[in-house]
């Protein structure tokens, strides 16, 4: 069995000699400087040789090493630790950080021994400095860094560092202007082999840091909204530095809301590397644990980025977590964290990169030998930072229980806020508020900064007197500025909205007065023109009765002529019925007959053509047609006696069909001029023939189908129009007379027309006339029943406009007063929910005091009830339960209008019980954080916009609430979502958290300060008096 530990103190406690028995000593002492000066001259002259630095640079490699052994030395010594400063802690990993972070410069024209001297009060800045806890330590090291630079540089360190100097003319060089001396990587935009070199330009590096933080935010699903003052970007810098380092790690030490993680966040961003946060939920415990370390070394060990593991110490839920990072921190490791068969695929994974840095000489190495390798790219690519508050005694028992905190870590210390980042901040966000005078932004900046003074002092002065400890940090001064913005635009517009209708009815009342003088002269100006229209409307009355008989008697004979007329028309259309009646009947027959024409085709008439011996049928249906078209027959030889002659028609109709047009004159034949011969003959001797049909024709020939039914039509509408004929004629004649008739109708009709017209013509002027003056009667009505009412109006509002003007008058200078009232209400907001009545009303006065010394615009006496209190709401809290004295009263505006959810302590149960009374209506759910279905009830009202009452809050806060705590909602498409435990949650904008504690003085640390609205609902006496009063 081999141990190894420190000697006995500084924490570590003595062994007892019952235990000594059993091993044998081996005692290493400390190295001596020759030693110690020996290894780190060989280190600096090699580095600086081989990347070929001027030889005085060489040369001043033992320099730098004697200067760092002196500042070693010197530091053990003076810097002791003790229990507020128990990380006052030092060892050679701190000697070998000051030569690492020297010996990542690059050579460069630029860099010389002076810029080697600042480089090297840079690091031991970082080593030393970065770490200690008060002003005086910090003077002390500044001061004995000027020491080393005259005695081992051998340069003035005012001449060196003089460009750093935030007042020129000041002798000596202070804390405050060596703060400016930057050393770093970030300024260049190049992705590998950045040069680590000075930053002399402020402007530039400000800048910078904005152009990565925007960048971060436009990629980021969780933005940040930061203020890159030059205290935040100090500790982005010291970050950025460490992450440099190969196995380099953070221990930032500071209250929370003191940007120890968004610092972080944005140090990895710039540094291109992956960040990884565990997720507390519910249940989580060492199994979710070690998985999640699994997942930080395998993408470590096997990726191919570097990798960022920041945790912070309100996420440790055992002491066994802090044990495995100061395993990993010391090792690279967790030891056993890996089974065998996860082993062997972790060993896989990294062959690739052996094999790239070894050759294949990879290809032999052992199991044992790959992890090793693995956990050596662990030690290199994973950077472990930790956020820890210094807040109570858990702080200093963890360093003494793992040392490698303070060992294998590079500790920044997160001080207060100092003054000109205070100011940096408030300029910010205050820039594009709107004032009436400039010179009150710069008074409001200055008034944030001494609120945050003054309250910070408060909560001194309140933990001595009555021993409840609060807290004052940056995230409460950020509160201040931001509720300030908020709550002044709210009650501008709600103040500007009231002039705004106060000014309007002043304006009504201005418009009615003048209305009425209008009104009046318009009055006396249309009566006259009333009573003109008035008469010219008689004499167009007179004219048209003048006119009325002549065209009543006109219109009577036109009448009478008309009634002929119309006789006539109906015996002439009766007429023309009869002929198209009979006429209907023979249209049918003669359009079958068209129609059965164009059924025959060439080729039939072309096969009927051929025919030597037609058929008897055929023969018939063509003589018909033959006789029809006027055509004879010929003489040809008698079959039965050849000696003989005969007329036939068969050659005719052969010469006939052959015809091109043969169709074409069926289909125009002219049938109203029929022959009558013809017609007779058809008659006698086609008519009579049984064989002589159309259906007979069909049976020898489709042709001769057509042809013998356009005879019978033919022969049809010829009968039918001897019968039409008369009626045709008498038809004709009935027309002739008829349009005579019309004729003169017409003519007596255009005379009426114009009659008509001309009267018409007058009763439209005598209409319009009418009209017109109705028009003007209702207008005077209407204009004295106006002019009535106005008088009404002006003389009843006579008062009011005096009222109003000084209401107008009164709110224009509460709008102007907004500015400090406002300002007075945010630092009541930001700061003083928990202090009792008693303390709060000290400091108030002291702000009314400031407001009106600074000329800020501001009432005589400011409250938050006054300010942003609506009477109508606090009556309603008052009888739902809330005690009607200013405190409570007060409280409750604090409870809705804080931008954080509120947490009460309650003692007495006044808050508890007038939430609940309160959101009755709403089916407020009501848990305890110790409930194990919290988490579910807590999904539910978040999904449905349910309010949620949390009872017996302890000093503690669960981790799971975090995401509703920092209202990280998201927006995805159009769902607004929010994480809660291991799943995304719908987010609805009515949900409402409140949590009580019965803790009658509880002690919340900072990081619960900063992520809730503390507010005090203990009754005091003189709150209980005014609740008796």
């Amino acid at each position: 069995l081999v141990s190894a530990m420190g000697p006995p103190g500084g924490g570590r406690n003595q062994i007892t000699p019952r235990l000594m028995r059993h091993f044998n000593f081996l005692c290493l002492e400390d190295f001596n400087n020759a030693t110690l000066e020996l290894i780190f001259e060989t280190i600096t002259t090699w580095y600086f040789d081989s990347n070929k630095f001027p030889p005085d640079l060489i040369r001043m490699g033992s320099t730098l090493v004697a200067a760092t052994l002196d500042t070693y030395r010197t530091a053990m010594k003076e810097l002791l630790p003790t229990p507020s400063k128990s990380h006052y802690v030092f060892n050679l990993r701190d000697f070998s950080r000051v030569i690492q972070g020297c010996l990542m410069v690059q050579p460069s024209e630029a860099f010389g021994k002076e810029e080697l001297v600042r480089l090297w009060v840079h690091e031991s800045l970082r080593v030393f400095g970065d770490r200690l806890t008060e002003d005086a330590d910090r003077e002390w090291f500044l001061g004995h860094c000027k020491l080393m630079v005259t005695e081992h540089f051998d340069f003035d360190f005012n001449e060196v560092f003089g460009h750093l100097a935030a007042d020129p003319a000041a002798p000596e060089m202070d804390y405050a202007s060596i703060r400016r001396l930057f050393f770093g990587e970030y300024m260049s935009d190049e992705d590998e082999n950045k040069p680590y070199e000075e930053v002399k330009d402020q402007e530039a590096l400000m800048h910078r840091m904005n152009e990565c933080l925007a960048d971060f935010n436009s990629n980021s699903r969780k933005p940040m909204s930061l203020v890159m003052f030059m205290f935040a970007i100090e500790h982005v810098s010291r970050i950025c530095r460490v992450l440099k380092m190969p196995g380099g790690n953070a221990l930032l030490v500071g209250v929370g809301g003191s940007g120890r993680q968004s610092n972080t966040i944005l140090a990895t961003h710039i540094a291109g590397y992956s960040l990884f946060q565990i997720t507390i939920a519910k249940n989580y415990g060492t199994v979710e644990w070690r998985e999640d370390l699994k997942t930080v070394l395998r993408a470590a060990g096997t990726g191919t980025t570097d990798m960022v593991f920041l945790f912070s110490d309100n996420q440790i839920k055992s002491q066994a977590m802090v044990e495995d990072i100061n395993n990993m921190l010391n090792s690279g490791e967790v030891p056993n964290i890996f089974p065998a068969d996860e082993r062997a695929g972790i060993c896989e994974a990294v062959r690739p990169f052996a094999k790239a840095e070894f050759g294949k000489a990879a290809n032999d190495m052992t199991p044992t030998e790959m992890y090793a390798y693995f956990v050596g790219r662990i030690r290199a690519h994973l950077h472990i930072v930790l956020a820890f508050s210094p807040i109570g005694d858990a702080f200093r028992e963890r360093l003494r229980l793992f040392p490698s905190l303070i060992n294998c870590c590079a500790i920044d210390w997160f001080t207060a806020w100092p003054s000109d980042a205070l100011q940096a901040v408030a300029s910010k966000f205050l820039a594009d508020i709107k004032l009436d005078d400039e010179a009150v932004r710069a008074k409001l900046v200055t008034t944030c900064q001494t609120f945050h003074e003054d309250a910070r002092a408060l909560g001194e002065k309140f933990q001595h007197e009555l021993g409840r400890i609060t807290y004052v940090t940056p995230t409460s001064y950020l509160e201040l500025i931001l509720v300030f913005k908020e709550a002044l635009a709210k009650q501008r517009e709600k103040v500007n909205g009231s002039i705004k209708r106060y000014q309007n009815g002043l304006e009504q009342i201005a418009m009615a007065t003048t209305a009425v003088n209008f009104m009046q002269n318009e009055l006396t100006e249309k009566q006259p023109v009333l009573a003109q229209a008035q008469k010219d409307t008689a004499a167009l009355m007179e004219m048209v009765q003048a006119k009325l008989p002549g065209v009543e008697k006109k219109q009577k004979e036109v009448g009478a002529d008309a009634a002929v007329a119309q006789k006539e028309a109906d015996a002439c259309g009766a007429v023309a019925d009869d002929v198209k009646k009979d006429l209907a009947a023979a249209i049918p027959a003669l359009e079958a007959a068209v129609k059965a024409l164009d059924t025959i085709k060439p080729s039939d008439i072309q096969e009927v053509k051929k025919l030597a011996k037609p058929p008897y049928g055929v023969k018939l249906v063509c003589e018909a047609v033959c006789v029809m078209m006027g055509l004879k027959p010929v003489k040809v030889p008698d079959p039965d006696d050849p000696t003989k002659k005969i007329w036939d028609f068969w050659p005719t109709s052969q010469k006939m069909m052959g015809e091109a047009t043969f169709i074409a004159a069926l289909k125009e034949y002219d049938k109203d001029n029929m022959d009558e011969g013809r017609i007779a003959e058809i008659r006698k001797t086609y008519m009579t023939n049984e064989k002589f049909t159309p259906e007979a024709a069909k049976k020898a020939s489709s042709a001769a189908f057509g042809m013998c039914s356009w005879v019978y039509a033919m022969e049809t509408y010829e009968r039918i129009a001897k019968v039409v004929a008369p009626k045709r004629a008498a038809l004709a004649e009935a027309e002739a007379s008829l349009a005579v008739t019309m004729g003169i109708l017409n003519g007596k009709k255009a005379e009426l027309k114009a009659v008509e017209d001309d009267l018409q013509g007058l009763q439209d002027k005598f209409d319009e006339a009418v009209r017109y003056g109705k028009e003007l009667q209702d207008d005077v009505e209407l204009c004295g029943l106006k002019l009535e009412r106005a008088t009404q109006l002006i003389g009843g509002l006579g008062g009011e406009k005096t009222r109003w003007e000084q209401f107008v008058q009164d709110l224009g200078v509460t709008f102007s007063n907004l500015t400090g009232d406002v300002m007075v209400s945010a630092g009541v907001m930001a700061y003083l929910g928990p202090f009792t009545s008693k303390f709060r009303g000290m400091l108030l006065d002291q702000w009314v005091a400031l407001c009106k010394d600074s000329q800020i615009p501001a009432s005589a006496a400011p409250t938050l009830s006054s300010t942003l209190g609506e009477p109508v709401k606090i009556r309603g809290w008052n009888v739902d339960g809330l005690p009607v004295d200013g405190f409570s009263v007060d409280n409750g505006i604090i409870v809705f209008s804080a931008r954080r959810w509120p947490l009460m302590i309650d003692p007495q149960g006044q808050a508890n019980r007038w939430i609940r009374k309160m959101e009755a209506q709403k089916d407020v759910a009501i848990t305890t954080m110790k409930d194990i279905n919290m988490l579910r009830a807590l999904e539910n009202c978040v999904r449905i916009g349910k309010p949620l009452l949390i009872e017996d809050v302890e000093e503690a806060i669960e981790p799971a609430l975090e995401p509703i705590l920092q209202r990280a909602v998201y927006k995805q498409g159009n769902r607004l979502l929010i994480t809660i435990g291991d799943g995304e949650v719908d987010y609805d904008d009515n949900f409402q958290l409140y949590m009580t504690s019965k803790m009658p003085n509880p002690h919340y640390l900072p990081e619960v300060c900063i992520k809730v609205t503390i507010i005090n609902f203990t009754v005091t006496m003189a709150g209980l008096e005014d609740q008796l009063l």
